[in-house]
């Protein structure tokens, strides 16, 4: 059917007083309290200066300076955001990113960039989705799926974005669980379809049964549902409410404590940020006491008890490190970043830093280019020299 929609902030979707949900370096108001009925306050800044540690065999120019910036730029932005809650009443959910519209309106606040947009209006031009982002006056017009069905009384939506990649999918949707599970009883959980296994993994190991979610396989009406500001909206911008959803989890806190472990995890199955020279990677942390562990063998349950009792993490950059939420603090976390990675401090140094975690980074040789030319994605020989080095630093 045709309709015509215009993009608008939370506050004027909900008819309600909200505040905003983008991040600010100038936060004066406590968050509101909802988890458990606390207040969050802003916690302890953990980001210090991190001087890049270049080894011999690199040869990419400018590295240092570069990653220098970075830093930079990383500790002078944003981590604390504005949390609120709104109820928006006959609002339909778009899947796959968990877009919500009510009466010709699209939240603003569940759309992060006007891309996303093309799932609902699939013959629409780019430039009208951009401008739509910037204006609340442009309207976008165009055929858009029908409902698949209504859904009565109370429900929660779990997040909205990507989460079709396990680190999108834990900081923007499985550390919004515990915030569902406040709710009252009869409450219906809007989640995206169990289309990866991680999804319905996750919510089984939170303890959500799973009669109690609409799994967004289409678009769904909700009579009444809770919308929550993003926790994670970039790399650096991230509630510090997720060290209480995620690490604090009752489920989580609850599990049996094995003996300490030192963790390399691999990059197995993907066709990017290969370790070329793994074999011998691994053979050298064996010697030095380390198990691998594949995050693709395992459960959630048995991915978040290995992190929770890991004495280290050695890991290429990759979505399996989004495990260290999991980590106790003090955990040292060791990321090997391909050299020619362009895009910033690395979320995981982000992450460590908010759950107090001891991070080092270790640059290794690009030793064939990805083939789509992203050199973020480059496959990568590591150093072992000077990661036994390192490791015999931080281990001592």
């Amino acid at each position: 059917m045709a309709s015509g929609f215009k993009v608008q902030n939370i506050h004027e979707v909900a008819g309600a007083p909200v505040l905003t949900s983008r991040f600010s370096k100038l936060v004066a108001d406590d968050h509101l309290p909802f988890f458990g009925g606390r207040g969050v306050l802003a916690p302890e800044d953990h980001r210090a200066p991190l001087a890049p540690r270049i080894s011999p065999g690199l040869t990419e120019p400018g590295l240092a300076e570069r990653w220098r910036g970075y830093d930079q730029q990383y500790r002078a932005d944003a981590r604390i955001s504005r949390f609120w809650v709104a109820e928006i009443s006959e609002a339909t959910v778009y899947p796959p990113y968990g877009i919500v519209a009510a009466q010709g309106r699209l939240v603003r606040d569940t759309i992060r960039n006007g891309d996303m947009l093309r799932t609902i209006f699939p013959g629409t031009s780019p430039e009208r989705f951009k401008d739509a982002m910037l204006s609340p006056d442009v309207e976008i017009t165009g055929p858009t799926a029908p409902p698949v069905r209504r859904v009565p009384g109370h429900s929660f939506l779990l997040g909205s974005g990507v989460y079709e990649n396990y680190f999108n999918w834990t900081l923007r949707y499985a550390s919004r669980v515990a915030m569902f599970q406040t709710m009252p009883p009869g409450c219906r959980l809007a989640a995206p379809a169990p289309n990866m296994r991680y999804v319905r993994d996750t919510l089984e190991f939170m303890g959500v049964p799973q009669e109690q979610v609409e799994h967004l396989d289409g678009p769904v009406v909700f009579e009444r549902l809770t919308v929550m500001s993003p926790f994670a909206f970039g790399r650096y911008e991230i509630s510090p409410l997720i060290t209480l959803t995620l690490r604090e989890h009752p489920r989580v806190t609850e599990l049996w404590r094995r003996p300490k472990r030192r963790l390399y995890i691999p990059r197995r199955n993907v066709k990017m940020r290969q370790v070329v020279n793994e074999g011998a990677l691994e053979a050298a942390l064996k010697r030095l006491g380390f198990e691998v562990f594949d995050n693709g063998e395992h459960n959630v349950r048995e991915q978040v008890r290995a992190f929770r009792d890991a004495a280290i993490i050695v890991s290429p950059h990759g979505a399996g490190l989004a495990n260290i939420v999991y980590c106790d603090p003090g955990t040292p976390v060791v990321e090997l970043i391909p050299e020619g990675y362009d895009q910033g401090v690395t979320s995981y140094r982000s992450l460590s830093d908010l759950f107090d975690l001891r991070y080092t980074q270790l640059f290794a040789r690009e030793a064939a280019p990805d083939r789509k030319g992203n050199r973020c994605n480059s496959d990568i020989e590591v150093d072992i020299a000077e990661l036994t080095q390192v490791l015999g630093e931080l281990l001592a």
